[in-house]
Parts: structure tokens; sequence; C-alpha cells
């Protein structure tokens, strides 16, 4: 791979300029084009951020729930980078060429280690603090939907991103297909079945979903456009996305009351999540009428 001398950012996005999305990472000090500058000029790789984000989340679920605010702080900030760390890898290998299909695999996968660490910890903290096993059925309760309500954004930003034509290594729905048995290497298809068996049964049930609605006002190339590039609604579902979670996991750790958390991701989060299902459906079909 030869690398350009110059970092050029516009090769970091996923969409255009035009076509991206509510972003709170902009208004950081050190903000994730900063990181994949910086690393781009270095011999890192994008599987090394994966790593590096990864044991930030991991050692960040330790730390959130310490009695100790200035452990619970540090703890915090770990995990908001974290979620920053998991913006560069992707941006870095657009960036150096280097976006591949088992770095997708260890992107999703690592990410599911982080939240199922982070879940476990905030649900021990919980256990402690009320005495009772149902802060574990809680708090697994809330890792799920968060998965859920994480995977609904991703469904339709990779739908959105396809629909524009811009080439992407996720797909709306992973299978084992016959060429990805010739061209790809035994571990990326081991990581590809272990990210179907976490992530698959959301996809699929989006997937159904969003037939249905399809189905209800047709399916012409001009009325798909129209449901897929609904920005309005792209811009309402990106509040659904880990980047949320993650920043409302922050300010819990710090103030001490994970339970907060819980309640808005099972109660809020979720209304958030319909609401957003019935915004796209009525704001496309009154887009149709005019």
């Amino acid at each position: 791979m030869q690398k350009e001398d110059k970092f050029s950012y516009e090769k970091t996005l996923k969409t255009d300029k035009d076509n991206s999305f509510l972003n709170l990472q902009q208004f950081l000090f050190i903000t994730s084009k900063q990181l994949t500058k910086f690393f781009y000029y270095t011999k890192v790789t994008p599987h090394q951020v994966i790593l590096l984000s990864m044991l930030f989340g991991i050692t960040a679920s330790y730390l959130i729930i310490q009695p100790v605010k200035l452990y619970a702080v540090a703890g915090a900030i770990l995990l908001f980078y974290k979620n920053v760390l998991d913006k560069v890898d992707g941006s870095l290998a657009r960036a150096k060429g280097l976006d591949s299909r088992r770095g997708r695999f260890y992107d999703s996968i690592s990410d599911f280690m982080v939240t199922f660490t982070s879940f476990t910890a905030i649900s021990y903290s919980l256990y402690v603090q009320y005495n009772s096993v149902y802060a574990f059925v809680a708090g697994y309760a809330a890792m799920i939907f968060s998965m859920l309500q994480c995977s609904y954004f991703i469904y339709y930003q990779v739908s959105f991103i396809r629909s524009t034509g811009k080439d992407t290594v996720n797909r709306i729905l992973e299978n084992v297909t016959d060429e990805d048995m010739i061209r790809q290497d035994k571990w990326t298809t081991f990581l590809q079945r272990i990210f179907m068996l976490i992530y698959g049964w959301q996809d699929k049930l989006f997937y159904l979903i969003d037939k249905r609605l399809i189905s209800s006002f047709g399916g012409d190339e001009i009325k798909l456009r129209a449901w897929y590039q609904n920005k309005p609604f792209l811009t309402l579902a990106s509040s659904l996305s880990i980047g949320t979670h993650i920043f409302l996991i922050c300010i819990s750790a710090v103030i001490g009351r994970f339970e907060y958390y819980i309640l808005v991701n099972l109660i809020l989060m979720n209304l958030l999540l319909i609401l957003s299902v019935v915004y796209h459906y009525k704001s496309t079909v009154n887009k149709l009428k005019t």
C-alpha cells in the first residue's frame, strides 16, 4: 500500500460532507479527526486502534463502578475516548486504503466485548447498591435494548450509504456467501460467523420491519430513494447510536447513579426508537405526496 504524503480528511468520511449527520465529537478538544491525522503519519494500523479502543473500554468498565470519585471520572474519560477511537479506526482505514471485511468484524466484535463488560459492571454496581438480582435483569435488558437501538441506526445508515452509491464494506444483511468462502481466509470467515451470532438477528429483525413498511407504499426507485435518503429521520435516528449511550453512561458514572441511565435506556430511548419508526414512515409518505 502506497500511502499518500498528505492527509486527506475527505477520504476518512463514510459519507460525503453534505450527507453527514449529528456528531458531538466535533466539539471535543481532541477530536477523532485530529487523532486520525496523527495516526496517519505513523505505522499504527486500524486493527491496532481497535485493540486500543477495546482496552480503553474494558479498563473503563472497571473504573466507572469504583467508589472513589477520581477513578470513576477517569473511567468515564476512558470510556468516552473509547468511542472516539471507535470512529478513528474506520477513518484511518479509509485514509490509508486499508478498510477490509476483517476489520469490520474486529471492530463490531470488540464493541460487543466492551458493551458486555460495561453492562456487567453496571449491573454488579446496582446489585451491590440494592442487593437484588433484578439489578442484573434490568442491566442486561438495557444492554440488549441499547444494541437494538444502535443496530437500528446502523441499518439505515448503511442503507443510506448504499443508496447514494458510495462504497462500504458493510452489508445490510451479513451472510456467508459462496464468494466469501472463496475470497476470504478462514479467520475472516470465522469472525464473520461470530459477528452474525451477535448482530445477525438484529439486522434480520429490522430488515423484516423495513420491508413491511416499504410494501405499504410500493417500492419503485423514486420511493426507495425517498425512504432511504430521509435525512431528517437519519438525524433523529443518530441519537440512538452508541455515542449517546456512552455519553449517558459517562454522566451516570460521574454522578454515581447508574439507575438513572437504566431508566433512560429502557423507557426514553425505546420511546425514541418507536417515535423514529413512526416519523420515518409518516415523513416519507408525506414527502411522496408532494
